[in-house]
């Protein structure tokens, strides 16, 4: 019987993080309430074009831009 693994056991596979939780990570939000406020004003950019998803899946090479901060998920 073939086992399959499990895919956090390989992150270099699957390497992805939410939008919100990426902000948060990177400590320029307190809290989660506070992420979804700025997230859904407008104020957070992927890519160059405005996101208002929090739950936004981030990618390898995403560029982040917050309050003239830009940041590049890796």
């Amino acid at each position: 019987m073939y086992v399959f693994p499990l895919l956090y056991q390989y992150p270099w596979i699957y390497k992805t993080m939410k939008l919100d939780q990426f902000l948060k990570w990177h400590n320029f939000v307190s809290s989660g309430g506070e992420a979804k406020t700025f997230i859904k004003s407008g104020n957070v950019k992927v890519n160059g074009m405005v996101e208002k998803r929090r739950g936004r899946k981030l990618v390898k090479g995403d560029k982040v831009m917050f309050l003239k901060n830009e940041l590049i998920f890796e």
